[in-house]
C-alpha cells in the first residue's frame, strides 16, 4: 500500500512541475485548473441560471448563462469561487483536489468507509475504501461533494451514480 502511495506523489510532483511551465510570461495561464481555460457552456437542459466563467481573453470572472446541466468545469456559482479559483491569488499547491488520497490505517477505527476522491489521471471523482482516522482534503463523503470542489479540474461533469451511499463495514 505504501508503494501506491509514493507512486501517486511522485506522480502528482511529475504533474504540478509539468503543468507550471518554463515561460514565465504564460506562467499565469497554464497554472490554472484545466477548467479556466475552457470556455463558457451554456449546457444542454432548458434552465436558465446565472453563472460565472473564467474569461481567458478578459482575465477575469465573468457572468453567464447556464441551462442547469451538462456544460464544463469553467461553472461557477458566485464570483468569489471563480476569482478565487481561477484569479491571480489562485495557489495549486493549496488545491486539495490535486492531492492524493492518503489512506494509512487507523488502528483506532476498525471499521471501513465508501468515500470519494478526485482522481487526477481520469479527471473524475472515484469511489474507494477508507480506513484512516480522519478526512483529509481530497476525501469526501459523497460523490457531490467531490465534484462541487473538484468540478473546476474536469474537462466534462460527470453525473453521480444514484445507489453509491456513504455505507460503513465492519
Amino acid at each position: 500500500m505504501i508503494i501506491y502511495e509514493i507512486l501517486a506523489m511522485l506522480q502528482l510532483l511529475c504533474f504540478l512541475r509539468y503543468v507550471s511551465g518554463a515561460d514565465s510570461s504564460v506562467d499565469w495561464y497554464i497554472k490554472k485548473p484545466v477548467a479556466c481555460n475552457m470556455t463558457s457552456s451554456y449546457g444542454d437542459c432548458t434552465g436558465n441560471y446565472t453563472r460565472y466563467f473564467f474569461d481567458t481573453t478578459k482575465k477575469r470572472c465573468s457572468k453567464f448563462k447556464y441551462s442547469g446541466c451538462g456544460g464544463n468545469g469553467n461553472n461557477f456559482q458566485d464570483i468569489r469561487k471563480c476569482r478565487y479559483l481561477c484569479g491571480a491569488s489562485y495557489n495549486p499547491d493549496r488545491d486539495p483536489c490535486l492531492r492524493p488520497p492518503s489512506n494509512i490505517w487507523c488502528p483506532r477505527w476498525p471499521t471501513f468507509a465508501e468515500m470519494w476522491y478526485f482522481d487526477t489521471n481520469t479527471e473524475k471523482c472515484t469511489l474507494f475504501i477508507y480506513h484512516q482516522c480522519a478526512l483529509d482534503s481530497n476525501v469526501f463523503q459523497t460523490c457531490e461533494k467531490c465534484m462541487e470542489a473538484c468540478q473546476r479540474h474536469m474537462r466534462l461533469l460527470q453525473t453521480c451514480t444514484p445507489g453509491h451511499s456513504n455505507s460503513t463495514r465492519s
